[in-house]
């Protein structure tokens, strides 16, 4: 299949949704997805007449240039089979999206390719997770690594680098105070090879607790802030039992970006959250942003200033939303990956928060 019988194709499930950039009355009804306006006016109430421009219109708080997507939340997409690369970023350029992280690698192409093909779409690869597909030993610990890594990032033609796990590092205090450690050596690679810093992203395992306080707060702590910064998933953070809003408080300057995804506690839920945590087996499902347990409002009216964040959606089982036949089980997302992207960054845009800070 061409690319341009992709778009013809992804057209005509979603909708003109295109031009909706442009001009909201072309998303009208509501943007890829009729027959669901009515009941989402309804929910927002007084904000219904903002809520009908799906965030192409006026703005909440949250810039518009700062909303992006993290690439692992439409991977099914970008199979071959179904829209590949090229298909799946005008999925996310037609949504609003404005800023790409990817989830570690490039889909057979090379770091300028992808760029490029971001680019052609208005949009920016912001970020990328460098690091193994698999738990092992992560690849920043090697020099010789960090420097293929450094290499991809200034053809990505990032501002910043970093790893989106820790991987097989042991959860004790004397492991994580040896990450910290690492942290503030390939901070420092990272500003001698032209970054502004280091970051890491964490999920629920990093707030292990230890002596009743979860690990996560020793990277913050022992880190140099001139060189490591942290990319906060307010998701996995609230799944392992702490509060989102109150380190977004507490240490708001050393986080540079967020991973904004949504959870529903349900006992019979797809995942449960890691041994060793506050909320350990405790059982959840990933929601789409907005659709979940989590307090939007008020987790972000902690921060002073929210033009000084990158907010990239993200819901890590986004594209389980097929059945084998009608015997199989329901799918995690049946909606899909494209669905939880305009759900999300529609949601994001119009966010307004009461400014308890700036």
């Amino acid at each position: 299949m061409s690319d341009h019988d992709n778009a013809v194709t992804r057209r005509r499930l979603l909708g003109a949704a295109g031009a909706a950039a442009g001009t909201a009355a072309t998303v009208g009804a509501l943007g890829p997805f009729s027959g669901v306006a009515s009941a989402h006016k309804t929910v927002w109430g007084p904000r219904g007449d903002r809520d009908q421009d799906y965030g192409f219109g006026k703005a909440g708080d949250i810039p518009l240039s700062r909303i992006g997507v993290q690439s692992y939340t439409v991977r099914d997409l970008m199979a071959d089979n179904e829209l590949n690369l090229e298909g799946a970023f005008e999925v996310l350029a037609d949504a609003g999206i404005a800023q790409i992280e990817l989830g570690g690698d490039y889909d057979g192409r090379t770091p300028q390719e992808v760029r490029r093909i971001a680019e052609s779409f208005g949009m920016r690869i912001a970020s990328n997770h460098f690091g193994p597909r698999s738990m092992v030993q992560n690849t920043w610990f090697d020099p010789a690594e960090r420097q293929k890594i450094f290499a991809e990032a200034h053809a990505l033609g990032l501002d910043f680098v970093g790893t989106g796990h820790s991987y097989i590092q042991p959860r004790t205090v004397e492991g994580y105070k040896a990450l910290a450690k690492a942290f503030n050596e390939w901070g420092a690679d990272a500003r001698r090879n032209g970054f502004k810093y280091f970051f890491f992203h964490n999920h629920d395992i990093e707030f292990t607790l230890a002596n009743g306080k979860p690990i996560y707060d020793i990277l913050l702590q022992e880190t140099d802030p001139r060189l490591v910064k942290f990319e906060l998933d307010l998701g996995w953070i609230e799944v392992a039992g702490q509060s989102a809003y109150e380190y977004l408080k507490r240490y708001q300057d050393r986080f540079a970006a967020f991973h904004v995804k949504d959870i529903v506690w349900d006992p019979n839920g797809f995942r449960a959250a890691a041994v060793g945590t506050l909320n350990a087996g405790k059982r959840f499902s990933f929601a789409d942003v907005g659709k979940g347990v989590l307090d939007w409002e008020k987790i972000f009216s902690a921060l002073r200033d929210p033009r000084d964040y990158y907010y990239f959606i993200e819901q890590d089982d986004a594209g389980n939303d097929e059945t084998l036949d009608e015997t199989s089980p329901k799918p995690r997302n049946p909606a899909g990956s494209a669905n939880t992207v305009w759900r999300g960054r529609k949601h994001l845009a119009n966010l307004e928060f009461k400014r308890r800070w700036w």
